[in-house]
């Protein structure tokens, strides 16, 4: 101990700092530039550049680092480092360029956090601009739009949201707020409750990422990135009003002062519905802490709070066989879901860091219906410990372990005399990866996830045994800058990019307690995908295109019975189904006042074969697409700055799917859903330093349309508003 002590105290003495000025084309400062300092061990520290573009780390390692800065409207600019030992300090500034590439740190990706072109799996990373350039309302309104992605909602605001990526099922999806797990047991999640207020960045992951994060990432990691403490004090607020008596406010802040940053964002959402029983309430918070007077020992916590209350008034649209009940005007929803995470990094030498976060979610839910009061209790603890190695400049290496408890408590998980009991769900893990860049061009990442799976035995009606699931989930990625001209040739830099991987899915608390078949097994994936992206003119286009297989075995399909007789209830599963499509994006970035970009996405869904029940046939065909799963989808967005004007204009398309019988389900029969345009066109315009006002119509088009079939989206409506910061920007 004294030995380790006399070490840290020496090495703090010898602190180096290093700081700079981050410039655009005209050598004019950029304020608010995002400044990354990364080492061998991924990224370090961030920093906010101020009002004069500067930007100071310190207290530092002798040793090689890498600057990366980016800003709205300008390609990434990135510069080696080499730190001497001694109290000494560096000065190196970067110059951004005009472009449409930018390479952000993204930190689901790869453990530790990688830059987006160097993994191979493919990333879309939605920036705090773009959130707030389309004057989103919800993480699900920016999701529409990333290749891959289908967002499925029932009705308005409030209503039940679910995402179906590269055809995978919308419990697919392993999502986080700030790394912290918020999937109830067996992967569900209702994307409705997600605001987009406080929001740093939106990180999708597509691809099978088991291997990193365990059950539930089958098809795709979803992350939502809260604002972090960075830069002097700075406050901000929003005021707006719209259609159907919407309403909302907002108000964040955030700062760093001797190594403490803190960030908050408090805001509050109403919508007055267009039905009897449509109305809207949610109300969430956000809180980031984190104190580091060195990169040697970080801490940090996050909090994350969202109360909503949502009426139900059921289908009131596509009725196809009459079997319309009318307004239901009493149902009403009620969810309580808060998150919790605490973290630390001690770096104990120049190539090795350990890094331990503990992490709390509950998710409480209360149903009010005609058929009487229920309730839903989810809760989730995860203990991770990691430690993070440079084996050389060219190897980093990861290795750790996870505990990972979620348990469910509902009114219909329940024994024979009625009563709700609790189901647990424990899992065991212990995960390697490893990042290895031979050369300047090649980047690899392998990595490995080996999981004990344990649920508890249910006692009757279900009356199933306790069981233990084994398993190993490898995944790999290649990456390949197969040319590199910088930014002097029209025709760009190429990267070919690659990922192969498997993932799994244990049964969740419904398809366990309502059903008598004991042979129930887990949702398993394998999955690849393969790309290129191109860049031209100086970073100024970027086009993209990737193709992705997706094999998924024995996905659970709950059939028949209801409510009143579980004993009729059956989950049973389909033997083999695919997805498989392409992905194409492009980005341009002509000069600096435009930017458009768009993607088009192909994915052709099939069931293979059907297997474990005779009940399927009844309801699916081998050949038969997947429910939901779109074909063919598309988006585009737009934007243009003048001055003190901004003008944005976006569109999603998306197909024809299959769909259910809207009242009462999949045993009323399977029925074609018809696609749609959703086109929607907004301004911004700075009335003065730190003011400006904003206005938008949605679905301007006028369409009439379904996300989810009988369930009418909104027509023709606007929102307009007011923002102010302070100091102003």
């Amino acid at each position: 101990m004294c030995v380790l002590a006399t070490l840290v105290c020496a090495a703090a003495a010898q602190g180096a700092t290093l700081e700079g000025t981050v410039f655009d084309p005209s050598r004019r400062p950029v304020p608010g530039a995002q400044v990354t300092l990364l080492t061998p061990l991924a990224a370090a520290e961030e920093r906010k550049a101020d009002a004069g573009g500067h930007f100071e780390f310190g207290d530092l390692r002798p040793g090689r680092y890498r600057l990366v800065a980016n800003a709205p409207g300008f390609s990434t600019a990135s510069a080696p480092v080499e730190l001497a030992g001694g109290n000494t300090t560096l000065t190196r500034d970067l110059r951004l360029e005009i472009g449409a590439v930018q390479q952000q740190v993204v930190v689901s990706a790869a453990l530790g956090g990688a830059l987006a072109p160097e993994v191979g799996s493919s990333v879309s990373v939605v920036s705090q601009q773009e959130i707030e350039g389309r004057d989103a309302q919800s993480v699900l309104e920016v999701l529409r739009g990333v290749p891959g992605v289908d967002v499925n909602q029932t009705g308005r605001d409030g209503g039940v949201t679910g995402v179906f990526i590269r055809g995978g099922d919308s419990d697919y999806n392993l999502v986080m707020i700030d790394g912290v797990e918020l999937n109830e047991l067996g992967g569900a999640f209702d994307f409705s409750s997600l605001p987009a207020d406080g929001v740093q960045q939106v990180e999708v992951i597509r691809g099978p990422e088991s291997a990193l994060y365990g059950p539930d990432a089958v098809t795709s990691v979803i992350n939502i990135v809260s604002q972090r403490g960075e830069g002097p004090p700075h406050f901000s607020g929003l005021a707006e009003a719209g259609s159907f008596t919407t309403r909302r406010f907002a108000t964040a802040g955030s700062g760093l002062t001797d190594g403490l940053g803190w960030a908050y964002d408090l805001s509050r959402l109403t919508f007055g519905g267009v039905v009897p029983n449509d109305n809207y309430r949610r109300q969430s918070a956000f809180l980031s802490l984190g104190y580091s007077r060195s990169p040697r020992r970080e801490v940090n916590f996050h909090f994350f709070g969202d109360s909503n209350d949502a009426g139900d008034p059921g289908p009131f649209g596509s009725d196809p066989l009459g079997l319309y009940p009318g307004i239901d005007r009493i149902s009403r929803d009620k969810e309580n879901l808060f998150t919790y995470q605490a973290s630390e990094t001690e770096q104990l030498a120049s190539h090795f860091r350990q890094v331990t976060t503990a992490s709390i979610a509950t998710n409480n839910e209360f149903f009010h219906t005609p058929y009487g009061d229920s309730f839903s209790d989810n809760l989730r603890a995860v203990l991770n410990t990691r430690s993070e190695v440079a084996v050389s400049s060219k190897d980093f290496l990861v290795a750790g372990f996870e505990y990972n408890r979620e348990q469910i408590k509902d009114t219909y998980i329940a024994d024979l005399n009625g009563e709700p009991f609790l189901l647990p769900r424990t899992s065991l893990a212990a995960f390697l990866e490893n990042r290895w860049n031979p050369t300047r061009r090649w980047f690899v990442t392998t990595g490995l996830r080996v999981d004990d799976i344990e649920t508890r035995a249910l006692p009757l009606p279900a009356g199933l045994p306790a069981t233990t699931i084994d398993k190993v989930n490898p995944r790999a990625s290649v990456a390949y800058l197969m040319r590199d001209t910088g930014t002097a040739s029209p025709l760009g830099s190429t990267r070919l990019h690659g990922s192969f991987g498997t993932g799994i899915r244990p049964p969740n608390g419904f398809e366990l307690a309502f059903t008598t078949n004991p042979h129930l097994k887990p949702e398993e994936s394998l999955s690849f995908d393969a790309g290129i992206e191109q860049r031209f003119f100086g970073d100024r286009a970027v086009i993209e295109a990737t193709y992705f297989e997706n094999h998924f075995k024995d996905q659970i399909v709950t059939l028949t019975g209801s409510l009143t007789n579980l004993s009729n209830w059956e989950s049973a599963n389909l033997a083999r189904s695919r997805a498989r499509g392409l992905e194409t994006s492009f980005r341009l970035r002509p000069w600096s006042a435009f930017e458009l970009g768009g993607e088009y996405t192909r994915d052709d869904t099939a069931i293979l074969a059907l297997a474990g029940s005779t009940l399927p046939p009844t309801y699916f065909q081998v050949g038969q697409p997947l429910l939901r799963r779109p074909r063919d989808s598309a988006g585009w967005n737009a934007t243009w700055w003048h001055k003190r004007l901004m003008l944005n204009l976006n569109s999603y398309i998306r197909g024809p799917v299959l769909d259910v019988e809207p009242n009462y389900g999949i045993s009323e029969g399977l029925f074609r859903n018809k696609g749609y345009v959703l086109a929607n066109t907004g301004f911004s315009y700075r009335v003065h330093r730190g003011v400006e006002i904003y206005g938008r119509l949605n679905n301007f088009l006028n369409q009439k349309y379904e996300e989810s079939f009988g369930y009418p989206a909104l027509h023709l409506n606007f929102l307009a508003g007011i923002r102010f910061n302070i100091p102003a920007e």
